[in-house]
């Protein structure tokens, strides 16, 4: 926090060359008064969801994990900015995503399958699919598929901090429907970390399961 010659204190980000109150010469002069005040207090989280109060030295952390921090839908064609909370109620309204309620995966076979129909020809070089979601362990993850420049792209976003799925291990295969990625004659596999959702959009598809347009086609010709 700075302060004028006269005493007007102005935060880093509103400080300028001239006092905005009395507009003397600002100076570099720091209030050591207000600065001990402002790291005594306790500071309400900014997202309008959370009612956490926080030292100023932890308010950015829990910001960054804060669970009503607002996150991109993970549908590719949706642009809206949601608090985290209310996610998993945005992709129920079933415009973005193809699930009401998310498709709970049992913790006993650890894997859970999601069809995704090429209705339109598949020789188009882009096409977006609203995403399927799924809940593990109290974990909400949703799988999106994108096809951009003749290049399929399979991501696994959940809905948790970077951090948090680090701690994860996953697999997404690609196969013949009604098979197996074993039984299948094409099939293709990605084994990683899923993405998290405070990724934005353009950084998150180079991160997934990615399938040539050849290989789709062989799988697609198998699967009528």
């Amino acid at each position: 926090v700075y302060a004028c010659p006269n005493g007007h204190l102005v935060c880093k980000k509103c400080k300028s060359e001239s006092c905005p109150t009395c507009r003397v010469g600002m100076g570099n002069r720091k209030s050591l008064l207000a600065i001990t005040v402002i790291e005594n207090i306790e500071h309400m989280c900014k997202f309008v969801d959370c009612k956490e109060f926080l030292a100023v030295d932890k308010i950015d952390e829990h910001e960054k994990v804060c669970n009503h921090r607002s996150v991109s839908c993970p549908y590719n064609l949706c642009s809206e900015k949601i608090s985290l909370s209310k996610l998993v109620e945005h992709l129920g309204k079933k415009t973005c995503s193809y699930d009401s309620v998310p498709i709970v995966v049992e913790s006993s076979s650890k894997s859970g399958r999601a069809n995704f129909r090429v209705n339109s020809d598949p020789t188009r070089s882009e096409m977006n699919w609203n995403v399927k979601s799924f809940s593990f362990q109290d974990v909400n993850l949703a799988v999106l598929p994108v096809k951009f420049d003749h290049f399929y792209y399979f991501i696994m976003v959940m809905f948790e901090s970077e951090k948090e799925c680090s701690n994860y291990n996953i697999e997404m295969d690609v196969h013949e429907r009604d098979s197996t990625s074993q039984d299948s004659e094409f099939s293709f596999k990605f084994r990683g970390k899923p993405i998290s959702i405070d990724l934005k959009q353009n950084e998150r598809m180079y991160q997934g399961l990615t399938v040539n347009n050849k290989g789709m086609e062989k799988i697609l010709s198998k699967s009528k």
